[in-house]
């Protein structure tokens, strides 16, 4: 029998910030009926720190303070809207992320894939990477719009570039991998020297180094352990002390639904762990034995890492 509305109210667990988990999921999740809205619309309405609680939720969800409802402690029909308008806008956060629909190579979440570009160059995407092919100048490339890519520009002597965000990864020949999430790229120089060119501003990037830039800048070069940032190729993904934080980040990357981690302390606990990416979903049961913490998976859409 479905759960009513009713039904979800009396069922809600003891803490404040547990109900407006429980809330939070069930709305993401889309299953809820008018009834259920109702319910949620009351709940919000019996104590101003219900409205803070949920809000704090969708800031953990959006990174962002974007639906500030915690400015508006109305009850009543004011707070129902507020609360099917935060439901609605989560939602089309989620979905209506950009696709780039007409780029030309793409992989799904989860899926690696390989094959042979123009200019012979081979190239591998990771998870949930979306790829154009570009030229400049007469030059042959590609434009990373989101994921990781690497290539092994196998014509030595020639020009080759990845373009991401507004800077651009040139290759005279040799292995490089170019990441993009969150308007932030990282070029790795696997084998042969880089041009990374940002605007006016260019670095040279040794074999063996990274480099990072934004939109407005570039960082300096850093050396990388090759085998641990590339894992991925072997279908592994590797962290040496890492905080909690960075790890969720990437297996993220590699899997449906997204993590939450309630607390800054948690976000920070170092983690060292190699994992299995055919098996990445055991994972969190893992870490929760291990780090003692507590992992509740609320939906397809939506997992809880806190404390235990």
């Amino acid at each position: 029998m479905a759960m009513t509305g009713e039904n979800h109210a009396a069922n809600l667990p003891d803490t404040v910030s547990e109900q407006a988990i429980y809330w939070f999921a069930l709305l993401l999740d889309g299953s809820e009926t008018e009834e259920d809205r109702r319910a949620f619309a009351r709940w919000l309405d019996a104590d101003p720190a219900h409205l803070e609680a949920f809000a704090d939720i969708e800031r953990l969800w959006s990174g962002s303070t974007s639906l500030n409802l915690s400015t508006d402690n109305k009850v009543g029909r004011r707070a129902f809207m507020t609360g099917t308008a935060a439901a609605v806008v989560i939602g089309a956060g989620w979905v209506f992320a950009p696709h780039h629909p007409f780029a030309d190579i793409r992989t799904a979440t989860g899926e690696r894939h390989r094959f042979s570009l123009p200019g012979d160059v081979e190239a591998e995407l990771a998870s949930d990477t979306v790829m154009s092919y570009v030229a400049r100048d007469g030059v042959n490339g590609v434009e990373l719009h989101r994921g990781e890519a690497w290539f092994n520009h196998l014509a030595t002597g020639s020009d080759f570039f990845v373009a991401a965000t507004n800077g651009t990864s040139w290759s005279r020949g040799g292995r490089l991998d170019v990441a993009v999430y969150d308007g932030d790229v990282t070029v790795i120089a696997e084998q042969n020297p880089l041009t990374v060119r940002l605007g006016s501003a260019q670095t040279q990037l040794a074999a063996g180094n990274a480099v990072r830039y934004s939109d407005l800048q570039i960082g300096r070069p850093y050396e990388v352990d090759i085998s641990t940032e590339l894992a991925w190729r072997n279908g592994q993904l590797v962290f040496m002390g890492q905080p909690l934080g960075e790890v969720v980040r990437v297996l993220q990357r590699w899997q449906n639904g997204k993590i939450m981690i309630i607390g800054e302390e948690l976000k920070s606990r170092p983690v060292t762990l190699v994992v299995d990416l055919e098996r990445s979903k055991d994972v969190l049961p893992v870490l929760a034995s291990v780090l003692s913490i507590s992992v509740h998976r609320f939906t397809d859409y939506l997992t809880i890492i806190r404390a235990a």
